[in-house]
């Protein structure tokens, strides 16, 4: 019954958008907001599955668009098939690879023996593999992980030690800071780079992450400083111990190099030209067509996740091209403030505030094709509001990562929102402020 009475108010809604008096909206951009509309309401409410909702954006631009645009359908679909969903593909394919083989948990524990044995120390450790890992892996996948290590440090620990809290809510903390540092790590960069792509701005994997990095690596501080603080432990020394892992075979060896070659090559991409796309491929043709990874683990992969970006990126076409972003722009008029700064900040909070309770893909999916066109250099708008989809750590809804720890029963709601507030009110800050200044280092301001 709640499924339906959402998808009739998403009706209702796109056809009181579409007869309504709006000055200045052309009869596509009319249709498309009506869209734009269902999607967000379908979006929100999750009347239907996520990437069911893209489906009908797709639908819905084929039907009510072809008559009116001078563009062939097409152009709607066309990026179910971006190159930024190959892309994440062979991201995917790779995470899958580095979990089965556990190269993953290889890498923590490699890690965690050289931290020490502190809880502060111990924090830091695991908040910088849930880091590390969720560049490359699904930041769900890494967390599931990371708590599985996190209980097995926990299980040595007396019954009402704080240090349990801060070790807990440090991981998926770390992961959602974490995906912010590669274009593969989470899916709202994806459709950042894509949809700066349409504007004929190119930002390479290296490009990204030197612009990335720096932001992720001052937020993982100050909130593993906050943890420690908050969380402060009166034990001084922690003693766990690990069950033994099976001998290195030959294809975990062929994986961890497959894993490094398509690394170099993603960061090198200024040098021998190839794009990140078709280099994703490498993990996909290697691991697939090797062996490594069966037919049930193909099928396991998060298409979901490919359809719902497909979706996004296909709505920011429809914007662009039937002139609905340029005229929301006019309308919001926020462009036109005294400093791009002041932009830049008020999307990061709205797009914080979205994420908090709906996915950071749909957010960003939504909030992108406007950002982009606001008078403020795009790339900035681009990856700032990009960044901000992954910096919403207040509940357990906002992100997997906060899901997973949420489940574990060693922290609460109030725990969770109380850290997680302050965590993301600083995020803002250091994502507004820094961006901001590396993009005028680099040149896109």
């Amino acid at each position: 019954m709640k499924k339906w009475l959402f998808i009739g108010i998403a009706l209702l809604l796109a056809v009181l958008v579409y007869f309504a008096p709006f000055e200045g909206l052309t009869e596509p951009a009319r249709r498309t907001f009506s869209i734009l509309v269902i999607a967000a309401v379908l979006w929100i409410s999750e009347a239907i599955p996520l990437y069911v909702t893209s489906f009908v954006i797709a639908f819905l631009e084929v039907v009510l668009l072809k008559n009116v645009l001078d563009v062939s359908y097409k152009v709607y679909l066309h990026p179910f098939f971006d190159p930024i969903i190959v892309l994440f593909l062979g991201g995917f394919v790779l995470s899958r690879a580095l979990n089965k083989y556990g190269i993953d948990e290889r890498i923590t524990r490699a890690i965690l023996s050289k931290t020490g044995n502190s809880p502060k120390k111990i924090l830091f450790g695991m908040m910088l593999v849930s880091a590390f890992l969720s560049m490359w892996m699904s930041n769900t996948a890494t967390a599931a992980l990371m708590m599985t290590v996190a209980i097995t440090i926990i299980n040595t620990l007396p019954e009402k030690e704080p240090f349990k809290i801060g070790l807990v809510l440090g991981i998926p903390f770390a992961c959602n800071i974490g995906g912010m540092a590669t274009p593969i790590g989470t899916p709202p960069n994806a459709i950042a780079i894509s949809s700066l792509a349409n504007l004929g701005i190119t930002i390479s994997f290296i490009k990204w992450m030197m612009l990335a990095l720096p932001i992720v690596i001052v937020i993982l501080l100050i909130t593993w400083w906050l943890l420690s603080s908050i969380y402060k432990s009166k034990i001084k020394n922690i003693a766990y111990s690990m069950e033994k892992l099976p001998p290195v075979g030959i294809k975990d060896k062929w994986v961890v190099a497959i894993f490094i070659i398509t690394v170099i090559l993603w960061l090198t991409g200024q040098i021998h030209g190839i794009p990140t796309g078709v280099v994703a491929l490498i993990p996909v043709i290697a691991f697939i067509g090797g062996g490594f990874i069966n037919r049930d683990d193909f099928r396991s992969l998060g298409w979901d996740i490919l359809i719902l970006m497909g979706g996004g990126l296909s709505l920011g076409v429809a914007m662009q091209q039937s002139g609905l972003a340029s005229w929301m722009v006019e309308r919001l008029n926020v462009g036109g403030l005294a400093s791009p700064l002041i932009v830049i900040l008020i999307f990061s909070s709205v797009t914080v505030a979205m994420t908090t309770f709906i996915s950071n893909t749909s957010t960003a999916a939504l909030v992108l094709p406007i950002a982009i066109t606001m008078g403020v250099a795009p790339s900035a708008m681009a990856l700032v509001t990009a960044f901000s989809a992954s910096i919403a750590m207040i509940l357990p809804i906002s992100t997997p990562p906060n899901a997973i720890a949420y489940g574990s029963g060693l922290v609460s709601v109030k725990d969770m929102a109380k850290t997680g507030f302050t965590v993301t009110l600083v995020s803002i800050l250091i994502v507004t402020g820094t961006s901001v200044l590396l993009m005028r280092l680099f040149g896109y301001m």
